[in-house]
């Protein structure tokens, strides 16, 4: 009985993130339209503000050294201005998770060189 309760939890945590998904990504949109922002800006920012839960988890034991979170914010914005040029430049699908995984390498390797700091893998 325990499974099948948990089942439905997890079926409408799953809707009920979805809908908030959904809502966050069109509203967004939508301000940007109100108040006559491009939505290149709103494209650049959803792409920087989803890869930080990424980089905050594989970074998560290293937080406290001075310079980290700085350099996770240029990752961040790195990972923002990758993702707008494979749109503007149209690159097909099928190369945007290759290209990702390059760039991302790129921030790991550099996280180590730098700072010593190797990601914990849980990305």
């Amino acid at each position: 009985m325990k499974i099948a309760i948990t089942g439905v939890r997890d079926g409408l945590l799953v809707v009920g993130l979805a809908l908030l998904l959904c809502f966050l990504g069109v509203g967004s949109f939508f301000l940007a339209d109100e108040y006559h922002i491009s939505e290149v800006w709103v494209a650049f920012a959803w792409g920087s503000f989803l890869a930080v839960p990424a980089f905050l988890r594989a970074f998560r034991g290293h937080l406290r050294q001075p310079f980290i979170v700085p350099f996770l914010a240029g990752l961040a914005v790195v990972h923002g201005l990758v993702f707008m040029s494979l749109i503007k430049w149209r690159v097909p699908f099928l190369y945007w998770f290759p290209i990702f995984i390059v760039e991302l390498s790129v921030g790991a390797w550099a996280a180590y060189r730098f700072f010593g700091v190797i990601p914990s893998g849980d990305i």
